[in-house]
C-alpha cells in the first residue's frame, strides 16, 4: 500500500479523535454545569454517559485501526496479531452503534418521536451489518493468512 495512503488515513484517525475527545469533553462539562445549577435529570446523565460510551468505543476502534494501518506498513497483515485487531474493531463498531441506537430509540419513546426511533433502528441495523461485513473480512484475512504462508513454504 502507498505510503501516502496510509499517511492520510492517520491524519485522518488523528482528525476523528481529537473531534472525538473534544465531544466527551463538552458533554462532561455540560453535564457538570447543569448538575451545578441543578437544572439536570437523571436520564439526562444516562444519555451522556450512553455517548461519552459511544465515543470511547469509536476512539477504542481508531486505536486498532491505527495499529492495523502500522501492519499493513511493515507488511505484517498477515500475521495472527491482525486478527486480535480486526476483532476490536469489530466489537468497538458494534457497541458504539448499539449505545448510539438505544439512546436515540429511547429518547424517542419518551418524547414521541417516532422519526428518532427509525433513526435508533436504523442505526442498530447499520451497526449490525458492519460487525457482520467485519467477521467476513476477518475471515477473509485468515483465508489470505493461510495462502500466504502456503506460499512461503513453498518458496
Amino acid at each position: 500500500m502507498s505510503p501516502l495512503v496510509i499517511v492520510a488515513l492517520r491524519a485522518l484517525l488523528v482528525g476523528i479523535a481529537l473531534g472525538a475527545l473534544a465531544a466527551q469533553v463538552a458533554i462532561v462539562v455540560a453535564v457538570v454545569l447543569a448538575l451545578g445549577a441543578g437544572g439536570i435529570t437523571g436520564i439526562a446523565v444516562l444519555y451522556a454517559v450512553l455517548g461519552v460510551g459511544a465515543l470511547a468505543a469509536l476512539e477504542v476502534g481508531l486505536v486498532a485501526l491505527w495499529v492495523l494501518l502500522g501492519m499493513v506498513r511493515r507488511e505484517a497483515i498477515f500475521d495472527d496479531g491482525a486478527f486480535r485487531w480486526v476483532r476490536v474493531v469489530t466489537v468497538a463498531g458494534f457497541v458504539a452503534a448499539l449505545l448510539v441506537a438505544a439512546a436515540c430509540m429511547h429518547y424517542g419513546e419518551i418524547d414521541d418521536a417516532p422519526g428518532l426511533i427509525l433513526i435508533g433502528g436504523g442505526i442498530a441495523v447499520g451497526g449490525t451489518a458492519y460487525a457482520l461485513l467485519m467477521v467476513v473480512m476477518r475471515g477473509l484475512l485468515a483465508n489470505a493468512t493461510v495462502l500466504r504462508r502456503e506460499l512461503d513454504e513453498v518458496v
